[in-house]
């Protein structure tokens, strides 16, 4: 994204919860963030906590967004954003969450009746998803579904998205318009759209899940011919340091016992120096800091827990070839994931195009395993 782009997002983004522009740059942005945008990017949450306890009033943030780093006035307390931002992530985050499903509805001059008499003009209920089709091995490749279901007359249109963008489309109901019933339920919808789905997945060419689980196959042969002959070098016979420490343990109780050793005359301790404490003032001008003093003085050390040694052991050659086996098939086991990115209900008064649209059809058997995110 270039700086006119992310510029135009975030106005976007402002302008949907009515945000108060304080001053309009071409180089930067003063903007006085509403409630929802607060709590999503103000990155106060224990003001927030603070406030609904208290129920206090509201305070609300200021905050001035340049889009040109080299053209910040002097003086001016802006922040950079662009799209790698840790801000601009936060709004990317924001907007997916308040805008994953929405309700709108169309607003056409034209269909609205040129004489005196007011009349009332239908809207119709269409279901709008936006889909992924994820074709994962150890390569990716994803297919992008915009599709739209009629819910008054049941039907089905791809590239729906691409309609809805020449659309004026507004949250709130436009005077003269009423909304016709739905005879096709949201759970009819999605199973309708499942179909089309798999019929979209079996119209591809799965030469790819074919290619991939070859490679796999190589791949665990490889594996195997490797601990195959990791276990042919090493000898039967041979016992790893582990097995012969615990050997030695084991040994008769028979055994004679070492002899001891005569007991050496201990020295007694020196008592311990006991230094005057420092005061703070004291500690400061002799060079230390603040919170190496509070550390030292204050500051209790959390004592860390002892790891028990005995717990840990070595991995046989047979668990670790496991592990690297399932590690393979997860990357090479070909497989195809759906995930919902957003949608809408959407009320219109125009008619999508009327595409060849091919028969919905469940496919049974595919050479790749397939889930709904």
């Amino acid at each position: 994204m270039q700086a006119n782009q992310v510029r135009q997002f975030v106005e976007r983004y402002l302008a949907t919860f009515s945000a108060h522009i304080v001053e309009a740059h071409p180089d930067y942005l003063t903007v006085k963030l509403p409630v929802e945008v607060d709590k999503d990017i103000g990155n106060r949450p224990f003001y927030w906590s603070w406030v609904d306890k208290m129920n206090l009033a509201y305070q609300p943030l200021v905050l001035t967004f340049a889009f040109h780093p080299d053209r910040i006035p002097d003086g001016l307390r802006a922040e950079y954003l662009h799209l790698g931002a840790v801000r601009m992530q936060q709004i990317f985050a924001s907007a997916k969450k308040h805008g994953r499903f929405l309700c709108m509805y169309e607003q056409s001059p034209a269909s609205l009746p040129l004489t005196g008499k007011r009349r009332s003009t239908p809207l119709v209920p269409w279901l709008g998803l936006n889909l992924k089709v994820s074709l994962l091995c150890d390569k990716r490749r994803d297919i992008m579904l915009y599709l739209g279901i009629n819910l008054h007359q049941p039907r089905l249109v791809h590239d729906f998205s691409s309609f809805l963008f020449q659309l004026p489309l507004t949250p709130a109901i436009p005077d003269y318009f009423y909304t016709l019933d739905r005879k096709l339920s949201v759970e009819d919808a999605l199973e309708l759209a499942k179909q089309e789905v798999d019929a979209v997945i079996a119209q591809e060419d799965h030469t790819w899940a074919l290619e991939a689980r070859a490679r796999l196959t190589e791949e665990l042969d490889i594996l195997a011919a490797y601990y195959e002959e990791l276990a042919r070098r090493e000898p039967p016979g041979e016992q790893s340091e582990t097995e012969a420490a615990e050997a030695e343990g084991d040994e008769a109780p028979g055994q004679t016992a070492p002899v001891p050793q005569p007991a050496r005359e201990t020295v007694p301790a020196r008592e311990p120096v006991v230094e005057a404490e420092q005061t703070l003032d004291e500690y400061r001008s002799s060079g230390g800091r603040i919170l190496d003093f509070l550390r030292a003085n204050g500051v209790q050390v959390t004592p860390r827990e002892e790891i028990n040694q005995e717990e840990w052991k070595k991995s046989t050659p047979e668990e670790e070839k496991q592990r690297r086996m399932d590690e393979l098939r997860w990357q090479y086991e070909p497989r195809i994931e759906v995930h919902f990115i957003n949608g809408g209900l959407f009320y219109l008064h125009s008619t999508p195009p009327v595409a060849k649209t091919r028969p919905a059809k469940t496919v049974p058997q595919l050479p790749a395993s397939g889930r709904i995110v």
